[in-house]
């Protein structure tokens, strides 16, 4: 697909860019859950997308591919109207 990908672990110095990314954009609480996803535009807007599950990354993963196919049907949909 050739989007850029950043990963931020919350259990390296990485904490603090993701509670800034999650307090300003996301689902906060003073113990959220991750995953959060996050699209960044070009325009350099930020939108909160998905809260992962606490079922476990594969349902997060399943989530996140369901999204991204949702969202590439939506985008070529909208360029077929133009």
């Amino acid at each position: 697909m050739g989007l850029p990908c950043v990963l931020y672990d919350i259990d390296t110095n990485d904490e603090e860019k993701a509670d800034d990314l999650v307090r300003k954009y996301g689902d906060w609480s003073d113990d959220y859950l991750i995953p959060q996803v996050f699209f960044e535009y070009d325009d350099g807007e930020f939108k909160h997308v998905l809260t992962g599950n606490p079922e476990g990354v594969e349902f997060t993963k399943r989530t996140l591919v369901d999204l991204l196919n949702k969202t590439l049907r939506e985008q070529r949909l909208a360029s077929k109207r133009i």
